[in-house]
């Protein structure tokens, strides 16, 4: 478990607040180091799901049916899978940048996944009446039925997670900041 640093360590050393004084870590190369890894999340995405529907044949009524998994899929399934994606990738970003958790962090952020995911199943799974069309029709349902695309999922967010992690493993180690040598 994480250790904290204490108010009393922090009147008795306030060089700990260099780290944040003046926005200092507002700076250009924090800019671009999360630019860059929203590119690289984007690109893990798409073409992560792109290539799980790389060999597909159109049947007969126009939906895409995988040669490697036979199922069918169309791009709604194809968008819900990246959105799914990157929901629970971008909730676990937060989570991994949290430094003190409370009883409403674990809310907020465990309960928007979970809220995420009964919504998807509801509005999927219902006919509304005020919609003139259902194109969502169990798109979500039928997408989870698959084992590849479970296994996309876990492996797309593991691979969009992998940087953070690395950096954040590594600059403790090496670049320690001064909170982090107190602890």
């Amino acid at each position: 478990m994480e250790q904290h640093v204490s108010i009393d360590t922090l009147r008795r050393d306030p060089s700990l607040y260099r780290d944040i004084a003046k926005n200092a870590l507002l700076r250009w190369r924090v800019f671009i180091y999360w630019t860059f890894l929203g590119v690289f999340d984007a690109l893990v995405f798409f073409f992560g799901a792109y290539f799980m529907f790389e060999n597909t044949t159109v049947t007969s009524n126009g939906q895409i049916m995988t040669t490697n998994t036979h199922m069918i899929f169309g791009n709604w399934t194809f968008g819900t899978l990246v959105f799914t994606v990157m929901v629970f990738t971008v909730t676990l970003k937060l989570a991994l940048d949290t430094h003190y958790w409370t009883w409403i962090n674990h809310f907020v952020i465990w309960g928007s996944l979970l809220f995420y995911v009964v919504f998807s199943l509801l509005w999927g799974g219902i006919i509304w009446p005020f919609l003139n069309y259902q194109r969502m029709y169990y798109v979500f349902i039928q997408m989870l039925s698959s084992g590849p695309a479970w296994l996309l999922i876990i492996l797309l967010i593991t691979v969009s997670l992998l940087p953070d992690v690395l950096k954040k493993v590594l600059c403790r180690q090496l670049w320690p900041s001064a909170t982090e040598r107190v602890q």
